[in-house]
């Protein structure tokens, strides 16, 4: 069973039956009915050995790594975060390194105002870290990822690959440039972007890289009830991965993951005042299309394209 069998699987077997329950399984966050707004909850959980290395991650860099790929999930859903909780399991609890550890999470924590405020600990061979985050949008403020339309453009919220480009250098024995280390050790999530496509129903739909550019692209559009067409030329590719003696860097960008860009489609007729209100720059990759499928244009010819990407269970 792969993980996107399991995914169905779960979305089938387990559907919640509380009217508070807005959106359970299959997005990036759970989404809770409150009174005076919607809660957003979210959890990833990173291993030693299959997440992060230490032979290339502080542990200061594991604890922004884990926060971000929380923040990331609520920024896909236009949240604001808040609040956090975490589970540690460790082979020893040795102050000095845990301190650095829960550091490291607290500071990127705090870059978007949200604080870690309790949690549970075990002994374990390895590492095996869990944060659940907290959020929040005003009620009916989400964006999910099933609203894709047929017509919509496709766009990202900044240049991919930098974060599997370094991943590959290390496995390869190599150092990367500082910035491709920045982008695979303490990625900077889009909250902000989020939050003013949100605020301001841009996006009809939403979802973070976090897996990589097609399968991400995938989920949103199956989703959605809807295919892609994505024009090659247009898929940004991090500058510095273009400079790497790669054989297919557009590789790196489609199928790397770990970018946490936001991925995300907007009505035509709302595009040319996209860049306006987010005040940055956005790139158009493609179009939704009313037919399943993920399809690539590459000099005038379009082919159909494989959702590949990370897979826990694939690996």
């Amino acid at each position: 069973m792969t993980e996107e069998e399991f995914l169905k699987f779960l979305r089938q077997k387990f559907r919640p039956h509380s009217r508070e329950v807005i959106c359970g399984v299959g997005d990036d966050c759970a989404v809770l009915d409150f009174p005076d707004h919607w809660l957003l909850l979210t959890l990833d959980t990173f291993v030693e050995g299959r997440h992060f290395s230490w032979d290339y991650f502080t542990p200061y860099e594991v604890g922004r790594r884990l926060a971000a790929a929380n923040l990331s999930d609520l920024a896909a859903m236009g949240g604001k975060p808040t609040f956090a909780l975490l589970s540690l399991s460790t082979p020893r609890l040795e102050e000095e390194r845990i301190t650095v550890f829960l550091e490291g999470i607290k500071s990127k924590l705090a870059l978007y105002g949200a604080e870690l405020i309790g949690g549970d600990t075990c002994r374990h061979e390895k590492w095996v870290i869990s944060l659940t985050l907290l959020g929040h949008t005003p009620k009916g403020g989400a964006v999910f990822r099933h609203g894709a339309n047929p017509g919509d453009l496709i766009f990202v919220s900044r240049p991919l690959g930098a974060s599997a480009a370094a991943l590959y250098l290390w496995q390869k024995g190599l150092e990367p440039p500082a910035s491709l280390k920045k982008a695979h050790l303490d990625p900077d999530p889009e909250v902000t972007l989020g939050a003013i496509l949100a605020e301001n129903q841009l996006a009809s739909a939403m979802i973070d890289v976090s897996d990589g550019l097609l399968l991400d692209l995938e989920r949103l559009c199956e989703a959605s009830g809807v295919g892609a067409e994505l024009e090659l030329e247009r898929i940004p590719v991090a500058e510095e991965v273009k400079a790497l003696p790669l054989e297919d860097p557009y590789s790196l960008a489609l199928k790397g993951g770990e970018d946490f860009a936001l991925l995300f489609t907007v009505p035509a007729e709302k595009a040319k005042i996209l860049e306006q209100l987010c005040r940055r720059k956005l790139y158009q990759i493609g179009r939704i299309i009313p037919s399943p499928g993920l399809f690539l244009l590459e000099d005038r010819t379009r082919k159909p394209i494989a959702p590949e990407g990370f897979d826990h269970f694939k690996v």
